[in-house]
Formats: C-alpha cells, sequence, structure tokens
C-alpha cells in the first residue's frame, strides 16, 4: 500500500525510519511515557527541527512547566529557544495554571464552579490563545505537554475524559502538525491502552526497561495513521544533542 500523505520530518534521528519518513502533516501525534523518558525534550528537538531545518514555525504549549524552565533545559541540547522567539519564530503558551502546583496556590477547586462549564473556559481560552499565536507567527507544528497535567485539573474522570476529547478535537482542526504527551501510569510491556491513544492519527511509546542489573531506553511506535511504520520495540538515548534512535539495534545490545 502507498501512502500519499505529506510527511513532517520528526527531528529525532532515527525516528523517521519507524514512520514511514516523518509523521503524517497535520495530525496529532501522542507520545506516552514516564517520568525521564525524555518526552518533552522530543517535543522541543521536534519544534526546533522544524524553525530551523524546514522553516516551519512552531509553539510549545506547557500544561506542566515554565517558559524559564524550559527554555533551560532545551539550551543544555543546544536548542536557543529564546533566540527562536526573538526571531518571531517561536511562541510559548505557559497553561501551567492548570497543573495541581497552580491549583493549589490559587485555591481553585474552592474558588471555581463544579460544573463542567466553568472549568471548560480554561480549554476554551487555551485554544483560541493557541489559535492566535498559529496565527501570528504562522506556525506550522505545536506541541503540547503534558495532558497528565489536566488531571489535577479536571479530577472527576467524565469531565477530564471530555476536556481531553476536546482539546485533541482542536488540535486535529488547527492544520498544523501535533505532538501531544501524557504520563505512562506503570512500566511494562503490556498494558490497557489509554482513552485518549483512542483519538489520536499516531501513538509513540517510550520506556525504560530492565534486564537483570541493565537499563535500555525504548522507543516503540504503537500506531501511525497514513504511514507504513516499523512497530519494533527499539533502544534510543539521550544525549548531548538530544534523543537518537536506533532503529537497527537490538535490545540490550551494544551500539
Amino acid at each position: 500500500m502507498r501512502y500519499l500523505s505529506k510527511k513532517v520530518r520528526t527531528g529525532i534521528p532515527g525516528l523517521d525510519e519507524l514512520v514511514d519518513g516523518g509523521f503524517p502533516e497535520g495530525r496529532v501525534i501522542l507520545v506516552i511515557g514516564g517520568p525521564g523518558t525524555g518526552k518533552t525534550i522530543m517535543c522541543g528537538q521536534f519544534l526546533h527541527k522544524g524553525i530551523y531545518e524546514n522553516q516551519e514555525n512552531g509553539v510549545f504549549v506547557s500544561l506542566d512547566e515554565s517558559k524559564d524552565h524550559f527554555y533551560s533545559e532545551m539550551q543544555q541540547f543546544g536548542k536557543n529557544f529564546q533566540k527562536a522567539e526573538e526571531e518571531g519564530r517561536f511562541a510559548f503558551i505557559d497553561a501551567t495554571r492548570m497543573s495541581q502546583v497552580a491549583m493549589l496556590k490559587e485555591k481553585l477547586y474552592k474558588e471555581e464552579s463544579k460544573s463542567l462549564r466553568g472549568k471548560q473556559l480554561s480549554i476554551d481560552r487555551l485554544v483560541e490563545n493557541l489559535r492566535a499565536k498559529i496565527s501570528a507567527i504562522n506556525a506550522k507544528r505545536v506541541a503540547v505537554d503534558t495532558l497528565a497535567a489536566l488531571t489535577y485539573r479536571f479530577p472527576d474522570p467524565t469531565e477530564r475524559r471530555t476536556a481531553v476529547v476536546d482539546l485533541i478535537g482542536s488540535l486535529a482542526d488547527l492544520g498544523v502538525t501535533n505532538l501531544v504527551t501524557t504520563e505512562l501510569s506503570h512500566l511494562s510491556l503490556e498494558r490497557n491502552a489509554l482513552e485518549e491513544e483512542f483519538l489520536v492519527h499516531g501513538v509513540i511509546m517510550m520506556q525504560t526497561l530492565f534486564s537483570g542489573a541493565t537499563t535500555t531506553r525504548a522507543i516503540q511506535v504503537e500506531k501511525m495513521r497514513e504511514a507504513k511504520v516499523n512497530p519494533s520495540l527499539v533502544p534510543y538515548s539521550i544525549g548531548p544533542n538530544g534523543i537518537e534512535v536506533f532503529p537497527n539495534m537490538p535490545l540490550f545490545g551494544e551500539k
């Protein structure tokens, strides 16, 4: 079968080989992983690649960390987003008010209405802000990190499900290629699929695996519509330049 969708280069060495040359343009790709697996780094590389090698400006939506923290972390991997912002090629949206810490500081549990309508306005405002930023810099790539923060904003499972559905649906309608992250609840090769996996066009899993005293980082493309993928579980590393995937290397093997 031949896939005709335009491909967007991921910016991650080795990953394009697993996803038929890149992410399908204009789609929503979900990256799932535990703490420290490199989800935010992947988002940064994806956006930085677009800005400086593909002339595709980008927007980063943070639900979990400040702009200064993101800029500092990415600078460690040679990604200067402060410069990109000053050049008008990058925009950062601080949506950390949805995080648990912000809610406790602002006492939102007490101040906000218990109705979904009252809480949903925050999602609506976020999407409106995102649309404005995309238009302002003519962005083609968006990264949202991380959906797990919505658990604190919407502790009720039904409300959270509605918020996630609305957010992912809105991203799919923006006409840009989206990378969205969320947390892996536990380490296991066998797991129950997250609800958001059924809403997106692609799913990438990042894990740290253990074999005796040996550990290795492993990545797997679980699905990617409009692409012929390599579904193998393969190793990856996080080095000075960020993430690198080794598509032809066995797990726990030597480089």
